[in-house]
């Protein structure tokens, strides 16, 4: 009698900061999944023996491992431009020897000599997977990924994913892609002046501290929940987060300025929501005037869209809802999406 052979899907979503996987198999209902932080302009020659690691570490007897592969670590600036960084990463995918796929606007291509992969078509589209899977289950929806790093928008109207962007400057152009996230984003990126009373209190321009510390300074953000490293490479403790964001404004921290500090943070965490929000309006308006459609939230920084929704009276749906109908405990889920995407869109295969 013949064995089945235990199929093993690894979803990627490969950053310029973080890398991102999710497994599942066939012969199992549990996902692993992970985040690693990983340096990419600094250590991308490792990246081939990350990923042979994680492969054979998950490659058991009378199973088949497959891959599945979307990034944006092509804009780092170890590469001449991203092009070629799509090509290294491409290299180093085919060096690990394992099955693999690659994503792209027009779906998953395997990565072998019998098809070409067109750089151009492959860089930056880790939201564009997001956008094709939540297509399939919410006709009308703006989905907004609020991460570490960025804030995308994708439009989906009668089950169609309308976005204009091919780039990333296609996408700041179109307002489809604003560069400001919930942890990484220097504090500067959208004010550098606060008053307090009668005082202006001026951002130093340096990254001394960044969205993660407001975050978690207003309660926005569990500290447990934030997986990029802190500007200053200690933990995300609260106090430290008052000492990091103390230190952008010029002094040091004392109990006696923390309803100073939370003002500051206030200001800080508010013309980001609005910026997030400007853009939501603009797209409601010209996609969904005269029809109805939700917000979909996904992302390290879902919880803050939500809350935004709510107080602006959109209709809104949190992707950790959609995941738990189905996932127990697919809260975390939503940190890694693209990766876990990949896995299901490579049922049509």
């Amino acid at each position: 009698m013949s064995i089945r052979t235990n199929l093993i899907k690894i979803g990627w979503d490969l950053g310029g900061a973080h890398i991102k996987y999710c497994v599942e198999s066939q012969a199992s209902n549990i996902i692993w999944y992970d985040i690693i932080h990983f340096d990419f302009w600094k250590d991308y020659s490792k990246l081939s023996a990350l990923i042979r690691g994680i492969c054979k570490q998950y490659h058991k007897k009378g199973s088949l491992i497959e891959n599945y592969f979307t990034m944006s670590a092509e804009m780092c600036d170890c590469f001449d431009n991203r092009r070629d960084g799509v090509k290294y990463i491409l290299n180093q995918i085919k060096k690990i020897k394992y099955s693999s796929y690659i994503f792209s606007k027009s779906g998953l291509s395997k990565l072998d000599n019998k098809y070409k992969i067109y750089p151009d078509k492959v860089g930056s589209y880790n939201w564009y997977a997001s956008a094709l899977y939540i297509s399939t289950l919410i006709d009308n929806v703006i989905l907004i990924d609020f991460g570490s790093t960025t804030c995308d928008f994708s439009i989906i109207k009668n089950g169609k994913i309308l976005n204009k962007r091919t780039s990333d400057i296609d996408g700041m152009l179109t307002g489809e892609l604003l560069y400001t996230g919930c942890s990484r984003t220097p504090i500067y990126a959208h004010i550098n002046q606060i008053r307090f009373g009668n005082r202006i209190y001026n951002i130093i321009p340096e990254n001394f501290s960044s969205m993660s510390d407001v975050n978690i300074i207003l309660g926005k953000l569990n500290k447990q929940d934030v997986y990029s490293k802190s500007s200053d490479g200690s933990n995300h403790s609260l106090l430290q987060s008052y000492k990091r964001i103390c230190r952008s404004f010029g002094f040091d921290y004392n109990s006696s300025m923390k309803k100073l500090v939370n003002h500051l943070c206030l200001k800080i965490y508010d013309a980001q929501v609005d910026l997030i929000n400007k853009t939501l309006s603009l797209h409601c308006h010209k996609y969904f005037r005269d029809s109805k459609y939700n917000i979909v939230g996904l992302g390290l920084g879902s919880k803050i869209i939500m809350n935004m929704c709510k107080q602006n009276r959109y209709d809104y749906i949190d992707v950790r809802d959609i995941l738990n109908d189905t996932i127990v405990n697919g809260d975390y889920l939503s940190n890694l999406f693209p990766a876990f995407v990949l896995n299901r869109l490579s049922n049509e295969l």
